[in-house]
């Protein structure tokens, strides 16, 4: 195992005891909701798998956590997916995105480590003093850039925690910083295509922090009209 495999399996661990550890302090830490992890982690592992098998070809080792899946996108829809599902066949009711909204940031940023000495996730050329030598060029180090921002999305999280007291909006708020945040670190990170102007993942930042901030105004309107 490369040290760059040993970090990414590292970030699907943090993720999954993160998530543990969040489940018990809510008291859900139940048979259910380890049901429900288990199908949301096998469903963002394939996810990833899939979407890096679509755009680069079929890697070696696709079954293998530790060997890639960097495609984060095909994580997070094929994961959600998968989380649904379980819910649905276990006939769970409640949201359960509050569990995963510590855990996703929790494991990138083990997780973009991993990228770093892998040699994915790359930045674009640059020559500033930190600059990293990858690729034939010096370029930024977007994936510790991403690592350390996913840090300072944990800690902004467990800040706000005490204040959001509805559930599900700390998951909410969790899609909106890593839209904001990711939308941002492409601008350092290398993007093979454009469309007007904006790689296909930035586009998809834009939807996602739209689509949360609706869903968030929304239920709020909806609360107080029930009030």
């Amino acid at each position: 195992m490369t040290v760059g495999e040993l970090f990414t399996a590292l970030g699907w661990l943090t993720g999954g005891v993160v998530f543990l550890l969040t489940a018990r302090q809510r008291r859900l830490a139940t048979d259910g909701m380890s049901i429900v992890a288990a199908w949301g982690f096998f469903a963002a592992v394939l996810g990833a798998k899939l979407t890096e098998w679509a755009a680069e070809g079929f890697p070696a080792g696709i079954g293998d956590p530790r060997s890639g899946g960097r495609a984060l996108l095909g994580g997070i829809v094929f994961g959600w997916i998968g989380v649904e599902g379980a819910k649905l066949r276990l006939g769970i009711r409640r949201s359960t995105g509050d569990l995963f909204a510590l855990a996703l940031p929790a494991g990138e940023a083990v997780g973009r480590i991993g990228c770093y000495f892998n040699g994915c996730c790359y930045g674009t050329e640059c020559d500033l003093p930190w600059a990293i030598w990858q690729h034939g060029a010096w370029r930024h180090p977007a994936q510790l850039y991403s690592s350390a921002v996913s840090v300072l999305i944990v800690f902004s999280l467990i800040l706000l925690k005490s204040r959001l007291s509805r559930e599900g909006d700390l998951f909410r708020c969790y899609l909106v910083l890593f839209g904001i945040t990711r939308f941002l670190l492409e601008f350092v990170r290398w993007r093979e295509s454009l469309v007007f102007g904006l790689s296909p993942m930035q586009w998809f930042c834009l939807e996602l922090v739209a689509g949360a901030s609706i869903w968030w105004y929304a239920l709020s309107r909806r609360r107080k009209v029930a009030v």
